[in-house]
């Protein structure tokens, strides 16, 4: 195996939700469809074959499960697809392994199962530690829960992080500075902070352009951003790229390789990657529709 060549990272898209949120226009798809996850799980195994081929035989320094809600999954087949990585690839003796997950689908024997499977990070969708703003984001879980979530995690993983998202309207910069601040005593070494954004062809971007969304304008825009980082930079978590925070030597492997355009590779319905073939650097893309993508996968 050609050790020599650099490490790259993985990308594993589980595009199920219990629902879809008002915010997001990630690929994401609500569960219970008629693909069962078992044989999602097959057909993500299938999907590796050409990334195999394309990634030279490469180590892989970090797996990223994301979606979606990869922690709807069952742990043993969450096993499964690492153990399948395992044997297409390299694993580095140090590879980062992470899972999204929601604190509404959470629960302490499926955490244990999960890091067991070979699990050893957990990023958690919480986005906010308020009640009011958690409801109007079409959030399912209460911040009881999330808090929760968080301290269950760190009992059973090596490392853990957090989402939440600011900028949210009629938002205060004082409340968001009083939110980050019991934020960051619940965090430990990693955070990751998103501005709302309105993206085309989400419930928010409808009510926004019919003017029943107030949003922040661009300077106040300006002034939660900045607010964000001097506090971060203040607590020990500074920037390492524009919305995920880390202690020193914290940082997302995973998360690193986007930002320094680094390569990966993708597997799943609409998973991207980059990659370096015969010395050019390639950009690839699969089917976005899980069903489409699967019937593709099928007829390799």
């Amino acid at each position: 195996m050609a050790l020599s060549l650099p490490p790259l990272s993985l990308y594993v898209h589980i595009p199920w939700c219990v629902r879809k949120c008002p915010y997001c226009d990630f690929n994401s798809h609500k569960a219970g469809s008629d693909l069962p996850e078992q044989a999602y799980a097959q057909a993500l195994l299938r999907d590796m074959q050409d990334e195999t081929g394309r990634s030279q035989g490469r180590p892989l320094s970090s797996i990223f499960f994301g979606g979606g809600t990869p922690s709807l999954m069952q742990p043993q087949s969450v096993e499964k697809i690492i153990n399948a990585i395992s044997t297409k690839w390299q694993l580095s003796n140090d590879v980062e392994i992470t899972l999204e997950a929601n604190p509404t689908s959470v629960e302490q024997d499926k955490f244990q199962a999960i890091r067991l499977a070979g699990v050893n990070r957990v990023s958690l969708g919480v986005q906010s530690l308020r009640a009011e703003p958690l409801a109007a984001l079409g959030r399912l879980h209460s911040v009881e829960e999330a808090v929760a979530a968080v301290k269950l995690a760190q009992s059973i993983f090596d490392r853990v992080s957090y989402d939440l998202i600011y900028a949210r309207p009629n938002q205060t910069l004082d409340e968001w500075r009083e939110e980050l601040n019991e934020a960051l005593d619940l965090a430990r070494e990693h955070i990751s902070l998103y501005a709302l954004t309105i993206e085309h062809g989400t419930r928010y971007y409808d009510l926004f352009h019919a003017g029943k969304l107030a949003m922040p304008g661009p300077e106040l825009s300006a002034d939660f951003y900045e607010l964000t980082q001097e506090i971060c930079e203040a607590r020990g978590l500074p920037a390492y790229e524009i919305s995920n925070h880390a202690a020193l030597g914290e940082e997302s492997r995973h998360n690193l390789t986007y930002w320094q355009y680094g390569e990966y590779a993708g597997i799943g319905p609409g998973a991207h990657g980059r990659l370096l073939i015969d010395g050019q650097r390639h950009a690839t893309s699969t089917e976005r529709m899980p069903f489409k993508w699967a019937e593709y996968v099928a007829a390799k």
